[in-house]
C-alpha cells in the first residue's frame, strides 16, 4: 500500500512556487527533489488557467521520461474528473493555493477530456521528437526530403561500422595514400582500439568540427593554427624534429666516443657506464639510435634524469657535466615540441579518417532518404535560423506559448540554440495571440551525464542569467533562482554523506562549475532511520599458490579481493534476511527484494556477488534479468 509522504512546508512553498504559471522560472532540482512532480502540476496549473493543451510544449530528454510526464499529467487530470467537489476543491487548494468556484470545478473536470482530444496530443516530447516533427511540417524550407525516415541509435550505429570498415580496407589498400598515411600515423601512436575510440568521439563531434575547420579556412589552415597555438615553427614536423635530436646535439656525435671515454677514465660508477654504452650504440647511426641517446637524459617514463653523471664526474669534468645539463635542456623543450608536432599530426590524421567515415555514413542516409538524430537537430537550428524562417516561427508562434524544459543540464548549445528561437517572441510584446507566454527551466549540472553527446553543463549558470534578463527587461516577471534541495527519496544519513564528501573543493570542482559551496540536500524524512557504512579496501591476502596440475589456469587466488567482497556482502545480506531484520518503515521483516546492490559496471565483481548470493540461498535476479 502506498503511503503519502507529508512534505515540509519549506518544500511545499518551493514546488508551489516554480510549477505557477503566472511566472517564467528556472529551477535548480537535486534528485529526488520532486522534479517530474512540478513539471506535471505546472502543466496542469496551465491548463487550469485557461491554456489549451496545444499550446504547451514540455521538451524531455529521453522517451521515458516524457512517457512518465504526460502519465503524470493524465493521472492528475483523470483523478479530477472522478473527484466529488469537496475533494477537488481540496485537491486543488492544495496544487496551487487559491480558493475555487463551481465554475473552476468544472473546467477542471473537463481538462481531462480536451487532454486528450487535442489534434496531436499533448506535446510532451523528446527535443528529437518535437524536431522530427517540425521538419515533417516544413520539409520545403529544412531542404530535407518530404516522407524522411529516422534512424535510431542502433541503425545510425550499423551505418557508421560499416562506413568505419570501407574507409579501413581502402587505407589498407592504398597505403601511400592519403588514408593509408593517416591511418598508419594513427596506428604508431595508439592502439586499435583508442583510434576505434577517438573516431568515434570525432564522429559524435562531426558538427563542431566542421564549424571550425569552415571557420579556419579548411583544415590545411586549421592544422597550422594548432601548431602555432602549440608553439611549433613553421615548417617543423615529427620528421625535422628528430632529426633534430641528434642532428644539433650540442654535444655533436663526432664527440661522442671521447666523451664515453672520458667517462670510464673518471669513474667506474653503474651511472657512467650506461652513459658510455648508450653513446657508443648510438655513434654508428646517430639518426636510427635516438632513442639509445634520449636514455642518456630521460628515464624510462619519458622524465628528464634527475641526476646525468655522478659527483665524481661533475668534481673532475665540470665542463662535460655543464654541456650535458645544457643538452638536457635542450631535449626537454624538443621533446616537448616533438609531442606537439605528433598531437598536431595526430588530430589531422583523425580528422581526415572521420571525414572520410562521416561522408559515407552521408551518402548512405541521403540514398535511403534517413535522418539521424543529430541530423533532426542541426537540421531544425538550421530552418530557424534561415531568414526566410520568420513565417516558420509565425507558424509555431500560433500553437506554441508556453516551453517547459527538462534535464536543461544535458542540453546541448545547438538544441538552446531551438529553445531560444522558439521563446525569442516571447519577450517581444504580447506574441500573435495577445497573451503573457513563459519558459520553464528544470535541471541540476551535478546530475549531468551527456558531455559525450555536446551537452555543456557549465551553461547551465550563464543561460540562466541571460533568459532571466531578456524577460525582466521586457517587463516579464522571471523567476530565476527557484530551487528544490528537499529529497524525498533518500534519507538524512544517505544525504549527509553525500554532503560531506563533496564539502572538498577537489571534489567538489569535479561536480559543479559553481566556485561556492554547494547547496546542502535536506531530506523530506527527516525522521527516517538510515545509516551509510564505509567498509575498507580489500586487499589481496597473501597465500601459498595451488599447484598448477591441480588448480584450472584461470582460477583466482585464494586469497582474491573480489571474491571475499563478494562472500562479505552475501554474508550481510543473509544475516539481515535470517535474523529477522525489520524495516524501520513497514511493519515486516526485510525480505531479499528490499534490497539492491549496485556496481559500476559489469565484471567480475558483479558475476562474483551473484554466484555468492546463490551460494548461501539467497533469491537473486541473474545477470539476465538486470538490463540497467
Amino acid at each position: 500500500m502506498s503511503r503519502k509522504l507529508a512534505a515540509p512546508p519549506e518544500a511545499v512553498a518551493a514546488q508551489r512556487k516554480a510549477s505557477d504559471p503566472g511566472h517564467s522560472a528556472w529551477v535548480s532540482a537535486n534528485a529526488g527533489s520532486g522534479k517530474t512532480y512540478v513539471l506535471a502540476r505546472r502543466v496542469v496549473r496551465l491548463m487550469l488557467a485557461g491554456t489549451p493543451p496545444g499550446a504547451i510544449l514540455c521538451l524531455t530528454f529521453t522517451k521515458a521520461a516524457a512517457a512518465t510526464m504526460a502519465n503524470r499529467v493524465f493521472e492528475l487530470l483523470g483523478q479530477w474528473a472522478l473527484m466529488d467537489d469537496a475533494t477537488l476543491r481540496t485537491t486543488l487548494h492544495e496544487l496551487d493555493g487559491g480558493h475555487h468556484d463551481g465554475a473552476a470545478l468544472r473546467r477542471a473536470r473537463r481538462l481531462f477530456a480536451e487532454a486528450l482530444e487535442t489534434p496531436g496530443g499533448l506535446k510532451v516530447q523528446t527535443i528529437h521528437a518535437f524536431c522530427e516533427r517540425v521538419l515533417h511540417q516544413f520539409p520545403f524550407e529544412a531542404n530535407v526530403a518530404s516522407q524522411f525516415s529516422v534512424l535510431d541509435e542502433l541503425g545510425h550505429g550499423e551505418l557508421v561500422r560499416r562506413a568505419k570498415l570501407e574507409v579501413l580496407l581502402e587505407a589498407a589498400a592504398a597505403p601511400d595514400g592519403a588514408l593509408g598515411k593517416a591511418m598508419a600515423h594513427l596506428a604508431t601512436v595508439a592502439a586499435d582500439e583508442t583510434v576505434d575510440d577517438l573516431l568515434g568521439e570525432a564522429l559524435m563531434a562531426r558538427e563542431a568540427i566542421e564549424a571550425d575547420l569552415a571557420a579556419r579556412g579548411g583544415l590545411d589552415r586549421a592544422m597550422a593554427s594548432l601548431g602555432d597555438t602549440l608553439g611549433l615553427m613553421p615548417g617543423e614536423t615529427e620528421a625535422t624534429l628528430l632529426a633534430a635530436v641528434t642532428g644539433e646535439a650540442l654535444i655533436p656525435p663526432s664527440e661522442w666516443p671521447g666523451v664515453a671515454e672520458t667517462l670510464l677514465q673518471v669513474s667506474t660508477a653503474a651511472r657512467e657506464k650506461d652513459v658510455a654504452r648508450l653513446l657508443r650504440q648510438a655513434v654508428p647511426d646517430p639518426t636510427g639510435n635516438v632513442d639509445a641517446y634520449l636514455a642518456i637524459f630521460f628515464t624510462a617514463s619519458g622524465e628528464p634524469r634527475k641526476s646525468l653523471v655522478t659527483k665524481a664526474v661533475q668534481t673532475k669534468e665540470p665542463g662535460l657535466a655543464a654541456r650535458m645539463a645544457q643538452e638536457q635542456d635542450r631535449l626537454v623543450a624538443l621533446q616537448a615540441r616533438r609531442k606537439a608536432a605528433a598531437l598536431r599530426d595526430g588530430t589531422a590524421a583523425l580528422i581526415s579518417l572521420a571525414q572520410a567515415i562521416s561522408a559515407r555514413v552521408e551518402r548512405e542516409k541521403a540514398a535511403r532518404g534517413a535522418l539521424d538524430f543529430s541530423d533532426l537537430i542541426a537540421r531544425t537550428r538550421d530552418l530557424f535560423r534561415n531568414v526566410s524562417a520568420r513565417w516558420i516561427l509565425y507558424k509555431l508562434d500560433q500553437g506554441i506559448d508556453h516551453v517547459l524544459v527538462d534535464e536543461a543540464q544535458d542540453t546541448s548549445p545547438d538544441q538552446w540554440d531551438i529553445v531560444e528561437t522558439l521563446v525569442e517572441e516571447f519577450t517581444s510584446g504580447e506574441g500573435a495571440r495577445g497573451i503573457a507566454r513563459t519558459l520553464f527551466v528544470v535541471g541540476d549540472e551535478k546530475q549531468s551525464i551527456y558531455s559525450f553527446q555536446g551537452a555543456e553543463p557549465r551553461q547551465f549558470g550563464t543561460l540562466r542569467s541571460r533568459f532571466a534578463a531578456r524577460f525582466l527587461k521586457a517587463g516579464r516577471p522571471f523567476e530565476k533562482d527557484i530551487r528544490l534541495n528537499f529529497s524525498f527519496r533518500s534519507t538524512e544519513a544517505v544525504l549527509s554523506a553525500v554532503d560531506r564528501v563533496f564539502d572538498d573543493t577537489d571534489a567538489r570542482r569535479g561536480l559543479s562549475f559553481d566556485p561556492g559551496p554547494l547547496t546542502p540536500h535536506a531530506a523530506a524524512r527527516a525522521a527516517a532511520p538510515g545509516l551509510v557504512e564505509l567498509w575498507p579496501p580489500m586487499e589481496p591476502e597473501e597465500a601459498e599458490d595451488p599447484s598448477p596440475w591441480t588448480a584450472p589456469v584461470d582460477a583466482p587466488g585464494l586469497g582474491d579481493p573480489v571474491d571475499r567482497l563478494a562472500e562479505r556482502i552475501a554474508g550481510h545480506v543473509k544475516l539481515w534476511l535470517d535474523g529477522g531484520h525489520g524495516l524501520p518503515d513497514r511493519d515486516r521483516p526485510i525480505r531479499a527484494g528490499d534490497i539492491l546492490i549496485l556496481v559500476r559496471r559489469r565484471g567480475a565483481i558483479f558475476e562474483a556477488i551473484i554466484r555468492a548470493l546463490k551460494t548461501v540461498g539467497v533469491p537473486v535476479a541473474g545477470a539476465d534479468r538486470r538490463q540497467c
